[in-house]
């Protein structure tokens, strides 16, 4: 991220505790200002932090630092903080000859002794122009100079003399006084003019000076005025600062502190004012921050930029010109080259920086054309790199990209449609691709297939490669056999390179010497390139004039030279801080920004010590920032800066650099991993947030205790070593320039550890700690949705699947793929989309029910939590086939480890691992077509057109050709390969229509000498191993099987079945037992025991069933085989050679393919023109769950291993997790679409689906209990308000029954009814007829109270009991339960009609009444009178719908159409619109009217995505009162009915019969509503499903002849009231 860095300047002597209380107090405050309201670093250089003097920097690199301050920082960069104290005056670095030799006569002719001066100043002639340079403190011939003497005695010496005799030079006139200036200034002078002076007006107002004076407020004595440093400070202070203020507005503050004349400048007095300068300066630099951090909106941060700012930095390092320059422009002048320009080069010869270079003249090149010129650099897997470019492409030619695309096959198509637009386009497309040989490959030599054979026109290409790496060039070669454009790279000349090492000098204004001119050109003639001249640079640089130069002196080589580079950095600033950053610098996946490599090294206890403070240690400790900015100083050129996701990472631009860090510093992978742990507990933020990090301090550390001895005790000390915190997402004040906000509620995502912690967490050796801190957080899941990174986050998933918990890291990736459009479009609902798919199938995988209570943190206080869920679809990972694929599919074949491989028309084969999205080409001879495979364990073998034969190991992609004996047969004809069978030591094979079976030891690959041919009397059909692998038997098209020995070769017997058709299948039941299956599906049992003489123990004939068959399966576990043919499943129990079962195929279809599951409790069946995978209860025979495949052409299904089964279609290969199978498959459900729904006091519901069959289910576990069958389709039902009877309509009967256990009390035939309805007290019943009589009778008996001919439309009955109201012609009646006739009757004062009416729970004598007029009315029945409560507008009376209100009138919700829902405020008068999103489903308001749910169908579609617009279900539940929102859940179904309990329970039943159940909880409402504790408190875990009672009804002959007609006797109210 971008930095705001601002040096601290101050004279040391006087500003100790001031700075120190500023680095404690105030820059920790500062960097989090920073970053939580801008998202940038902040960063301070304070020059003197080091305790020992010898560790400042000198005054040549304090004003780098100030400069790279000016340059780099986003915000203010320089704060000077001016005392009391001027400070000493500083020693001039470098002296003119004849200004130096005129200071040594004026010391002669003064008598000052000049032997210190002139071993001190040292003449130097590569020095441009030449000079006295002061030696450097650390030089080794200080020691020699200074004597008995410490270095900082000698140089005030030094001092002394040059400022006197400097101040006779000025009275003579031999120095003028503004040059004498440099003798007498101290630093803080020199860095506040070189700060301030030659300054931009906009650059003053990033500065800040805090003046400081002290007055005593009666002086004794003189003696500061006698000061000539007081002099100068006055100056500063009065003068030079005040007159900036005046003329540029620079800031400038100053404090006067009075003070006694006897106490002085106090402890307090400094205490008071170092608070106070902290508070000032925290308040002034936050304003000046915040005032000045701006953010280049134009300057986006995506790939796109990245590669353009890759390719700045690159075309920068362009020094020495090229010959092959003019080849590049002439390639990209021509109109159709038709192939791609190859730039062929070693190591090192400079590919990357040529390419750079042509790419940044491009445009001047081709000026006229204006082409897209598309660059890329760095190597990333060819999947990602085709995304980036393909993304490029259709950006820059205004084309929409899908986001989606997952597959390297897609991509490659997707590349060439982008190619065949760019050439339709009038600007050409340049794209230009570097180090396509450094693309990571793990299946393989790197194949170029994806680039196009021809290119189009006006689109022109540049690659460069090395010569042998991965075989890319031979790669490029054979796709492009007949161009001419391979473009090889000349070594550099001598002369070149020795210009530029003269350039690089002169430009640091540096020279050799002749004589050292000599030994660089003998070097440059060893190696003339770039790098190595840059390398020598920086030696030669440090050489003086007086240096002795010898051979040793230049080292040969690149690495060798880089070494020595390294080792001069180890003796400058220490061997532990340079290999400890170069390490980290060196292993980050990325680079690490500045501030990030100060706060990891302040987490180094040996490097962090050195700083301790000898006395008072702080609580507070970093590693000082200016010495990593020395050290980044003197790498720049090989360390350099670019910008990633927002943030600007040093990164090394030459990658010899890391090759010789890796093996001089990280020699082991132990201290590789230990590096990774170092930077995987920074971006962890193990240590931040103020949690101190124990410091052992020794005797050999430099601090002692205060009493000033450590007695060689190790003492342990907690310091905060206050490094950034590193959340997935910051919380933010306002919006970050730098962080890419997805949502304003969440902030912006942490890219640096969301890049970074994954990657080290993987390479730190604790796979564990990495999937569960990363792989199975939903923060980083999160964080990785809303920055973008969606591609990523499968690979993490899937490449780690690969190590440990697979089915839970492969199950989170097919649910976060099956709805990523959807995460795209709302990355905030994320949690609520996984929680929908996920916690069906918590009981499969119950390690991730962490995971599972991390999705519902956010939800604690409010919202829609899923109790019980309900069946889901099953999760699944697929590999879409390319259009090219889907036609030129030939052959496919599934390894047991899950890898599918397949074979095109054009020869090639490519392998998809079915547990991932990867993809690759499986290796392969260009000249060979291969025209077959079969998979054996982890063997492929493919046969070519010419009859070669070819081994392919999945493991390891390791290729070679097997040795085929040359018959006379495979010479003039082609026979393809008919079955393949691999065990650990050999592999067998045998082709279609032969006697012969060919095996091959795996390991044996001599010509000729590792093949045995197996002969057999017929022609092979089927072959199996013996357990132990001795044997081998081989079935035949004559029904005999032939045993031969795996050693040997021979045969060791044979047996024949009786039918003599051809076998299809042999299965080893027991090591001594075998079946044999012939093509009709009859069964032969053989026991082998005796392997020399097998003998039959059972056959089983298929004589009458001659129908062949299309498939078998087997399963070891009990034993069971399964035939299937086109119209019948047979399942064979093996053990007993009996039938277990038969099933046929549903009317009208056909079998095409049908497995068993492991335990063979599931049938997994294809039908033919089906495009859905059917699974059946091989018990029951029900069909319990249905797999989408995609398309009704499923040529195969497969299992792969136990665990999975993958269906192969001409459109995809899909994969499920048969556990989730099987779970999905065992939720309980009715299998039918459900009608209607009744809740009964939250203890059981009912459901009816059309069929004979009413289910009653427990509310509170979601178990079916029962059904009630009736003697035909039960139509309608209704259940009393205390649950103690159920009432049924079943083809016009009536059936009552008992509830509780399911008695069918009595039956009513021929009533004719369609509806049916129980008063609340549940003594009587309507039964209302739509074609004869509706009656009441009473429930306990079935007597008649009486009947009526009225045909009310939405009948209810009122809440007393006394009335059924309903609706006839438009106007609302209430027809008298106890005498049948019309009693009331709604008056209408108009010409309107009643369009809906509600009656009121808790005041039974009102009704709410809707009319077509608008107008809300309360009936009073028991007077007849109303009142109007208010108007409603017209435009909502269209199409009424859904009208209920709650139990005590004062809310009712009234539905317009499909997607209009209204809050009626029926006591004050009010309407309020509910916004929906979509088509309305579902609506319930709650009884209390505190609240509502509803469902409602939303289609999704992502900008980016050209995937189908997807539909989504959603449950939300609202706030009556208000209309706000209280939560919302994602539906994997359509659902059928839906009701919501008194405890605030949604129940939803769906289309296959399946319950789930959801609990509304509102803290944040006055009154709490949470769910009943009776409800499941952990999603996922079910009780143990119990056998559902089937309650039979009266048999038909028992039925009460008496009741055909009902008793006509009327009874009193009394009597059933």
């Amino acid at each position: 991220m971008l930095c705001v860095k601002i040096y601290l300047c101050s004279n040391p002597q006087d500003s100790v505790q001031e700075r120190r209380a500023l680095r404690e107090t105030v820059f920790p405050k500062l960097r989090d200002h920073c970053r939580r309201k801008h998202g940038v670093e902040c960063r301070v250089i304070d020059p003197y932090e080091a305790p020992n003097s010898k560790d400042w920097p000198s005054q040549q690199v304090r004003l780098q630092l100030i400069q790279g301050c000016k340059d780099t920082s986003v915000g203010p960069f320089f704060v000077g903080l001016i005392g009391e104290e001027y400070g000493t005056a500083s020693l001039p670095e470098q002296v003119e000859i004849s200004e130096f030799q005129n200071i040594l006569q004026t010391c002669q002719s003064m008598q000052l002794s000049t032997r210190l001066l002139e071993e001190c100043y040292r003449r130097d002639e590569n020095v441009i122009p030449p000079c006295f340079c002061l030696l450097s403190q650390h030089s080794s011939q200080t020691e020699a100079i200074t004597g008995t003497k410490t270095w900082d005695e000698a140089l005030k010496e030094v001092k002394d003399v040059l400022q006197a005799s400097v101040k006779q030079c000025i009275l003579d006139g031999s120095i003028t006084e503004e040059k004498a200036q440099k003798y007498f200034r101290s630093d803080l002078e020199n860095d506040l003019r070189f700060a301030m002076e030659d300054c931009l007006s906009d650059d003053m107002k990033r500065c800040l000076y805090y003046i400081h004076k002290i007055i005593h407020q009666k002086k004794t004595g003189h003696h500061q005025d006698q000061d000539p440093s007081n002099d100068q400070l006055s100056v500063i202070r009065e003068h030079f600062l005040p007159d900036l203020v005046t003329s540029c507005h620079l800031e400038v503050y100053t404090t006067t502190t009075e003070c006694d004349r006897q106490q002085g400048y106090t402890v307090a007095l400094r205490q008071a004012y170092i608070e106070g300068l902290c508070h000032q300066l925290f308040t002034d630099l936050s304003r000046l921050i915040d005032s000045t951090v701006t953010k280049n909106t134009a300057d986006p941060d995506d790939a796109t930029s990245q590669q353009a700012n890759l390719c700045h930095i690159y075309s920068q390092l362009f020094r020495i010109e090229r010959v092959e320059a003019q080849p590049i422009k002439a390639y990209l002048e021509q109109n159709y080259p038709k192939h791609p320009l190859v730039l062929i080069g070693g190591p090192c010869s400079g590919k990357t920086v040529l390419m750079a270079h042509c790419a940044s003249q491009v445009k001047l090149w081709l000026k006229a054309s204006d082409p897209v010129v598309i660059t890329h650099f760095s190597p990333l897997p060819l999947k990602q790199l085709l995304n980036n470019i393909c993304h490029h492409i259709a950006v820059s030619y205004n084309q929409p990209w899908d986001n989606c695309i997952r597959d390297v096959t897609q991509l490659e198509e997707a590349f060439t449609e982008l190619l065949d637009i760019a050439s339709s386009s009038k600007y050409p497309l340049i794209l230009m691709l570097d180090g396509l040989d450094q693309i990571p490959s793990s299946e393989g030599p790197q194949h170029m297939t994806w680039l196009p054979k021809t290119l189009p026109l006006n689109v022109k290409v540049i690659i460069s490669t090395t010569y042998t790496k991965s075989g890319t060039l031979a790669s490029l070669k054979t796709q492009y056999p007949d161009s001419n454009f391979f473009l090889e790279l000349e070594p550099f000349k001598r002369s070149s390179c020795s210009q530029m090492l003269t350039s690089l000098l002169e430009s640091s204004k540096r020279r050799i010497t002749s004589g050292q001119q000599m030994y660089v050109n003998e070097a440059l003639k060893q190696c003339s390139l770039p790098l190595y001249a840059e390398l020598i640079y920086r030696n030669v640089s440090l050489w003086r004039s007086e240096t002795e130069i010898t051979e040793e002196s230049l080292s040969q080589g690149i690495h060798n030279n880089i070494n020595q580079f390294l080792q001069h950095l180890e003796e400058k600033h220490g061997q532990a801080l340079v290999s400890r950053s170069l390490s980290f610098l060196t292993l980050s996946r990325y680079g690490l920004t500045e501030a990030e490599l100060t706060d990891i090294l302040s987490c180094e206890d040996d490097l962090v010590s050195v700083f301790l403070p000898i006395e008072d240690p702080p609580y507070k400790l970093r590693f000082p920032e200016v010495v990593v900015e020395r050290l980044i100083l003197d790498l720049e050129g090989f360390l350099l800066a670019r910008h990633i996701s927002g943030s600007r990472v040093l990164f090394w631009v030459s990658r010899h650099f890391r090759l010789v860090i890796l093996k001089r510093y990280i020699d082991s992978i132990d201290k590789s991993e230990e590096i990774h742990l170092r930077l995987a507990d920074y971006f962890s933020g193990r240590w931040a947030y103020g949690r101190a990090k124990p410091l052992v301090i020794t005797s050999d550390t430099n601090m002692t205790d205060k009493q000033g001895t450590t007695e060689g005790k190790p003492m342990k000390m907690y310091i905060d070593r206050n490094p950034y915190g590193q959340p997935w997402v910051w919380k933010m004040s306002k919006p970050s320039i730098t962080f890419q906000d997805s949502s304003s509620e969440t902030g912006g995502v942490n890219f640096r550890k969301v890049l970074e912690l994954p990657y080290h967490l993987r390479w730190s050796g604790g796979l564990d700690e990495f999937c569960r801190g990363s792989m199975l957080s939903y923060d980083f899941h999160h964080a990785m949705l809303m920055g973008g990174l969606v591609q990523d986050l499968f690979l993490w998933l899937e490449e780690m699947s690969q190590f440990m918990m697979p089915r839970e890291l492969w199950l989170l990736a097919c649910i976060l793929r099956s709805s990523l459009c959807l995460l795209q479009n709302s990355p905030i609902d994320t949690p609520l989309i996984i929680q929908a798919q996920l916690f069906p199938f918590l009981g499969v995988v119950p390690e991730l029910e962490d995971y599972a209570k991390q999705l519902c943190v956010g939800y604690v206080r409010s919202g829609i939590t899923m109790v019980l869920p309900p069946a889901s679809s099953v999760p699944c990972s697929s590999w879409e086939l390319s259009d090219r694929m889907r036609s030129s599919v030939t052959d496919v074949a599934i390894a047991d480890s899950g890898r599918v491989v397949l074979l095109l028309s054009d020869g090639s084969a490519w392998a998809w691992n079915g547990i991932t999205s990867k993809q690759f080409q499986v290796p392969h001879v260009p000249t060979v077509k291969m025209v077959s495979l079969r998979i054996s364990n982890t063997y492929l073998l493919l046969s070519s057109s010419c009859n070669r034969v070819f081994l392919c190991d999945l493991r390891t992609m390791f290729f070679e050709e097997v040795p085929v004996l040359n018959t006379e047969i495979h010479q003039n004809t082609h026979i393809s390969i008919e079955g393949f069978l691999a065990s650990t030591t050999k592999m067998f094979w045998w082709y279609k229509g032969e006697h012969h079976v060919y095996m091959h030891a795996t390991d044996d690959t001599s010509p000729n000498c590792g093949i045995t041919q197996l002969y057999c009397p017929g022609f092979v059909t089927c072959i199996s191993c013996s357990f132990d692998e001795q044997h081998v038997f081989c079935g035949q098209g004559n029904g005999n099987v032939s045993i031969f020995d795996v050693q040997s070769g021979q045969t060791v017997s044979a047996l024949s079945c009786s039918t003599e058709r051809p076998l299809i299948g042999l299965k080893r039941v027991e090591e001594e037992v075998m079946a044999c299956i012939d093509s009709v599906g009859s069964l032969f049992i053989w026991n082998i025991q005796n392997i020399s003489h097998p003998s039959l123990s059972t056959e089983s004939l298929s004589n009458e069933d001659t129908e062949e068959v299309l498939n078998i399966d087997f399963t070891e576990d009990n034993e069971v085989l399964l035939i299937c043919k086109r119209q019948k499943l047979i399942l064979w129990d093996t053990n007993s050679c009996s039938v277990d079962d038969q099933f046929h195929a549903p009317k009208g279809k056909a079998f095409v393919h049908v497995m068993l599951d492991h335990g063979s409790s599931l049938l997994l069946a294809l039908l033919e023109g089906c495009s859905c995978l059917l699974v059946w209860d091989s018990c029951t025979g029900q069909c319990v769950l249905s797999l989408n495949t995609g398309s009704t052409e499923t040529p195969k299904l497969f299992k792969v291993g136990d665990q999975y089964l993958s269906a192969v279609t001409v459109n995809e290969i899909v994969t499920w997790d048969m556990d989730l199978v099987r779970e999905a498959a065992s939720i309980p459900k009715t299998g039918s679409k459900t009608i209607k729904m009744v809740l009964v006091k939250s203890d059981h519901f009912y459901t009816s689906d059309g069929t004979e069959l009413l289910w009653k289910w427990n509310a509170q576990s979601g178990e079916k209990e029962g059904c009630f069958l009736h003697h035909g389709p039960v139509t309608a039902f209704t259940i009393s308000q205390d649950g103690e009877h159920l009432v049924t309509v079943a083809s016009g009967d009536i059936y009552v029954w008992r509830s509780g256990d399911g008695v069918n009390l009595y039956c009513i035939p021929g009533s004719a009814a369609s509806q049916v309805l129980i008063t609340p007290t549940g003594n009587v019943a309507v039964s209302l007829s739509d074609q004869g009589l509706s009656r009441v009778w009473k429930v306990a008996n079935g007597h008649e109270v009486c009947r009526f001919h009225l045909r009310l439309q939405k009948p209810v009955i009122s809440p007393e009991s006394t009335f059924l109201l309903g609706l006839q012609e438009d106007n609302l009646l209430a027809v008298s339960l106890w005498f049948g006739y019309v009693s009331r009757e709604f008056p209408l004062s108009d010409q309107s009609r009643v369009l809906a009416f509600n009656s009121i729970l808790d005041h039974p004598d009102y009704v709410i009444v809707i009319t077509s007029s608008g107008a809300v009315y309360s009936w009073k029945m028991s007077d007849d009178t109303i009142c109007q409560r208010f108007q409603m507008p017209e435009h909502l009376l269209d199409q009424p719908g859904v009208f209920q209100v709650c139990a005590d009138g004062s809310y009712a919700i009234l539905t317009i159409g499909q997607s209009d829902m209204n809050i009626l405020d029926v006591t004050q008068g009010r309407l309020c619109a509910v916004k929906v999103n979509g088509q309305i489903h579902h609506v319930c308001l709650d009884i209390s009217g505190k609240y509502a749910a509803y469902i409602s169908e939303t289609t999704i579609s992502h900008l980016s995505c050209s995937c189908k617009p997807c539909v989504r279900l959603v449950l939300t539940a609202i706030r009556v009162s208000n209309g706000m929102r209280v939560g919302r859940f994602y539906l994997c179904r359509y659902p059928c009915a839906m009701s919501i309990s008194v405890n605030l329970s949604v129940y939803v039943i769906f289309e296959d019969g399946s319950v789930g159940i959801y609990a509304i909880t509102d803290t944040d409402a006055e009154q709490s509503a949470t769910a009943t504790k009776t409800l499941l408190p952990i999603v996922g875990q079910r009780h143990p499903p119990c056998t559902a009672q089937t309650w039979q009804p009266l048999a038909v002959e028992k039925w009460n002849n008496t009741l055909n007609t009902f008793m006509s006797v009327r009874l009193g109210a009394e009597s059933f009231r």
